[in-house]
């Protein structure tokens, strides 16, 4: 499912996909899961956690688009509709991924105020780049655009891995210092390349010739396995991979975090994650570069009927002469991707033995995009010993008004949870342009 989301991103380049900000789990460093965004939590009074299960999400996408905006069903298909999206569209437009299951963990205390952790868990990255130029020629063709030069090259950088992990805790009177090492085993990515950047399409406004350029290449690991432009569009071949505990596509990464008591009432807290994080790919990998130009002459071509299969298409262009242009070389090749670095930094207060207040912030830089950031205030009830709700305020890149949400359930010795950064945006994957959400079960001790 993972990787069928991912081609469709690379080839439609406009789902509903910043990066995971978690800020609402970020806040509760007593659940086991908030370990993620900084070693140096462990929960109080606790000797043994198994975490069985965990899942998170955050994705989002530049423009106010979303799933239903794009893909609309036409009886017994879903078919591609842009006529609804085009005009929300930014000149540039961008949509991020960040996806995490945790599989399962353990946490340990020792003696000497101590604490080891240990981890797998499956990890999504992802970035996509495009003009509002591409879908406007795949919606309208290029009839109404005489005269004018078009560049439609997308850009992306995509990756799923498997990660592994241990982690240290040590105590220093009210200072908790954390270090986590992390072994990465790649499953498949895909990534542009910034030295081969260009696809563009000019009609002229004599005779409508049609000239296409192309100087486009990009990387590929267990996804794409070859391209073939002949006959109506393109033919995308995927690979056929199963995911594997460990493969040859290895990297690594390190956390580091720390955690303070500054008295009985207030604590701080900071960590950055993902340093020196990268996958180097040798299987199954290789580069695909198309070079060339064409033109064709009295030519304007329908773009709906391209992208959603019309039965006949009335235009003179013969679709087999694309390898002429859309020829992409396959060289088998190693590459590299880099992990977003990410940080996190946390203030909390107890006012009182029911009420919590916080301040939670978070940063993220992906390798060839700008860096995010976000911010929250929090609050949290404690109702009983075994149940909490609490609630954040938070301003992100993409909005100003995000309402978080979690809940709480200790029935001893299970601890169940749910998180969101944005409430209204949880429970409506397909209608919304943004979705945050965390939830996970534990065994604690």
């Amino acid at each position: 499912m993972q990787k069928t989301w991912l081609l469709s991103l690379f080839i439609v380049f406009a789902s509903q996909l910043t990066a995971q900000q978690e800020l609402m789990l970020h806040s509760l460093p007593n659940i086991w899961h908030s370990t993620t965004t900084n070693p140096a939590f462990f929960p109080e009074n606790k000797k043994f956690v198994l975490g069985l299960s965990g899942v998170g999400l955050d994705a989002a996408h530049s423009g106010d688009i979303t799933y239903r905006d794009i893909f609309k069903k036409n009886g017994d298909r879903t078919i591609i509709d842009f006529s609804n999206a085009i005009d929300r569209l930014d000149p540039n437009n961008e949509a991020q991924i960040d996806q995490r299951s945790d599989v399962v963990s353990l946490g340990f205390r020792l003696p000497g105020k101590m604490y080891l952790q240990a981890g797998y868990a499956n990890r999504l990255s992802g970035v996509v780049n495009y003009p509002k130029s591409l879908p406007e020629l795949l919606w309208y063709g290029n009839g109404q655009y005489i005269g004018e030069t078009l560049e439609i090259a997308p850009q992306a950088d995509i990756a799923d891995w498997n990660e592994w992990s241990i982690g240290f805790m040590k105590e220093f009177g009210k200072v908790r210092l954390g270090v986590r090492g992390k072994i990465l085993s790649g499953v498949s990515a895909l990534r542009s390349d910034p030295d081969h950047a260009s696809m563009s399409v000019y009609t002229s406004p004599d005779i409508y010739q049609l000239t296409l350029h192309t100087d486009y290449g990009f990387y590929s690991s267990s996804i794409i396995s070859s391209i073939d432009t002949a006959g109506l569009g393109f033919d995308f071949k995927l690979a056929e991979t199963k995911r594997k505990y460990l493969s040859t596509n290895t990297g690594n990464a390190v956390d580091i975090g720390i955690q303070v008591k500054v008295n009985d009432k207030l604590t701080l807290d900071a960590s950055v994650l993902d340093i020196g994080g990268k996958i180097t790919w040798d299987s199954k990998s290789n580069y695909f570069l198309s070079q060339g130009d064409y033109e064709y002459e009295g030519t304007v071509f329908p773009g709906t009927d391209i992208i959603n299969g019309a039965d006949s298409l009335s235009f003179n262009l013969t679709l087999d002469t694309l390898n002429d242009v859309f020829n992409f070389e396959k060289t088998p090749t190693e590459f590299t991707s880099k992990l977003p670095l990410r940080g996190y930094f946390g203030a909390q207060y107890t006012f009182s033995r029911r009420l919590e207040f916080g301040v939670n912030g978070y940063f993220s830089k992906p390798e060839n995009s700008d860096a995010n950031y976000a911010v929250g205030l929090s609050a949290r009830w404690h109702l009983k010993q075994w149940f909490s709700v609490g609630t954040m305020y938070s301003v992100n890149d993409r909005s100003a008004a995000n309402v978080g949400f979690h809940v709480l359930l200790k029935l001893l010795p299970l601890q169940m949870y749910f998180a969101t950064d944005n409430l209204f945006n949880a429970f409506s994957i397909k209608k919304s342009p943004a979705v945050n959400l965390r939830a996970g079960v534990a065994l604690m001790l």
